[in-house]
């Protein structure tokens, strides 16, 4: 359980904050009036073969045909924010139930690349602060959730990793993170794989500022801590970790199996205070269980 004095700072967190943030920050731009209702049904009947809207979104082949359909239509070649703009409002035809064409295949969730899923779809939506449906309508940000999933599993199938993640939110296996949501905690998400942290540590190009870091590897997360200088806890971690189960791992894993996430605050953020960042920590190890934190 987290202490009295974490919960009373996520408290006064949400309370400082509610009015912040009421909203998620959408990377789509109004897509032209001339593509209505009608138009995205119709280019959704022809191009869904039988599959649902969510299949549609995952899938290369049935998003482009979707696409070119509507591109028939209008005549034009459709730019980033008018097809994630497109893609959205045909969920918002599903949602409200009036998208009325049949779905007659279906399709298995895909437990396979779930934790790869997971991670990827956590590091873009926390950079970005976007639902998981703007996450995969916007072919930039779905662009990007590829690259996050292949640095974690070179070998990953996109398709099965995108599905696993809908899979997880359809079942609310995804946990809600509130206190992510709701302040401005003026951060920087970064990636890298373990032989790149390595390289990093040598060159002394990790920040030493204010942080929360994160292993992680194909089976999800590992461990997750805060630091006040995180160049310093970094580089006591890969030369020799006091987490004795973490270092062990580390020792034991080649540079393509475990990859660093890094949250960086800025020296402005909340999280530059020890408590505000052990709330942040705190709500990471809730939501996202690493097998080697020690539980309380």
């Amino acid at each position: 359980m987290i202490s009295r004095r974490l919960t009373a700072v996520l408290r006064q967190v949400v309370r400082l904050s509610f009015f912040l943030l009421l909203f998620s920050h959408s990377a789509a731009k109004d897509a032209p009036a001339s593509i209505d209702d009608d138009a995205i049904r119709d280019a959704f009947r022809l191009a869904h073969d039988g599959f649902s809207s969510d299949e549609l979104l995952v899938r290369d082949d049935l998003r482009g045909q979707f696409v070119r359909e509507v591109e028939k239509r209008e005549h034009r070649t459709l730019g980033p924010a008018d097809e994630c703009d497109v893609l959205l409002r045909l969920l918002k035809l599903r949602k409200s139930g009036r998208l009325a064409v049949p779905t007659t295949n279906r399709t298995r969730g895909d437990s396979e690349w779930s934790a790869v899923g997971e991670v990827a779809a956590r590091v873009v939506s926390d950079r970005h602060r976007v639902s998981l449906d703007t996450l995969f309508a916007d072919p930039r940000l779905r662009a990007e959730f590829d690259r996050e999933a292949a640095l974690i599993a070179p070998a990953v199938d996109l398709t099965k990793a995108r599905r696993s993640v809908l899979s997880l939110r359809k079942k609310r296996s995804l946990k809600p993170e509130l206190v992510l949501r709701v302040a401005e905690w003026k951060r920087e998400v970064i990636t890298m794989k373990m032989e790149d942290a390595r390289r990093a540590v040598m060159d002394k190009s990790i920040s030493n500022g204010p942080g929360v870091y994160l292993f992680r590897d194909t089976s999800g997360y590992l461990y997750i801590g805060e630091a006040k200088n995180l160049a310093a806890r970094i580089t006591e971690h890969l030369t020799g970790s006091d987490r004795l189960t973490l270092a062990a791992y580390l020792a034991s894993a080649d540079g393509t199996s475990v990859s660093l996430e890094l949250h960086v605050f800025a020296k402005d953020s909340p999280a530059s205070k020890l408590t505000m960042r052990r709330a942040y920590e705190s709500e990471l190890i809730r939501s996202r269980n690493p097998k080697f934190n020690v539980r309380p």
